[in-house]
């Protein structure tokens, strides 16, 4: 255990005794909102001081992640409610993606593309990526196609809709769909895949040298609309 310095313990001890004198009102509390109120009063939304008081709170039964997570539970399942009830003329994106991976150097790259062809978004995977597992080809495919969907979204967030489907042409048949869809509802997104082995143009993409960051793009006319 880590040592505390005398100033350390008086404010750990002061953050408790306002804990302990705000026991009935905080045991109240529904949502984790209501517990970020309540600490910004008393001066607390920093790094260190929020984090004993998430500590503190716990001395009385109450997990502040628990709560948290609860709220998000329920944004994302009205967000999906919402999402399964779009009709087929909401505002669309259509985006091509795959992924090559090296075998023998463990290099990987990846490519998201538009429905003509123009490049998108492509380059190297960068080690830190969460999904993708060097030498594995259905992780580079499925971290692709996540970076679709969050790509979507920002498209999406662009134009001004809260709302969109994501039409998604790859070659890989092993995706994550439900992970795929579950990412997407938290973003408001309907996610459409389809496997089309024949269409190797974003494979071709990957494969070519250089990059291009997505937002070279100008995100807002990537998306159709029924008006169009």
């Amino acid at each position: 255990m880590m040592r505390l310095s005398e100033a350390e313990k008086r404010r750990w001890a002061e953050i408790d005794a306002v804990i302990q004198d705000n026991k009935t009102q905080l045991k109240s509390v529904a949502t984790h909102e209501q517990l970020k109120e309540f600490a910004s009063q008393q001066g607390w939304m920093n790094k260190a001081d929020f984090g004993k008081f998430k500590v503190s709170l716990r001395k009385l039964g109450i997990d502040y992640d628990v709560l948290r997570q609860r709220t998000f539970d329920k944004e994302n399942e009205k967000r999906a409610e919402r999402v399964q009830q779009l009709d087929d003329d909401a505002p669309r994106v259509h985006f091509l993606c795959a992924a090559i991976e090296d075998t023998s150097s463990g290099d990987g790259a990846f490519a998201i593309i538009a429905e003509d062809g123009e490049a998108l978004w492509y380059g190297g995977f960068f080690e830190d990526d969460k999904t993708r597992r060097a030498g594995d080809l259905v992780s580079a495919e499925q971290s692709v196609a996540e970076k679709a969907v969050w790509f979507a979204h920002k498209c999406f967030e662009e134009a001004g809709h809260q709302l969109g489907r994501l039409e998604l042409t790859t070659t890989c048949p092993e995706l994550d769909i439900e992970k795929l869809c579950a990412m997407g509802y938290r973003y408001g997104i309907a996610v459409d895949i389809q496997v089309d082995d024949d269409d190797l143009r974003a494979v071709h993409m990957a494969e070519a040298p250089g990059y291009k960051n997505w937002q070279e793009n100008n995100l807002a006319d990537l998306v159709e609309t029924s008006n169009e």
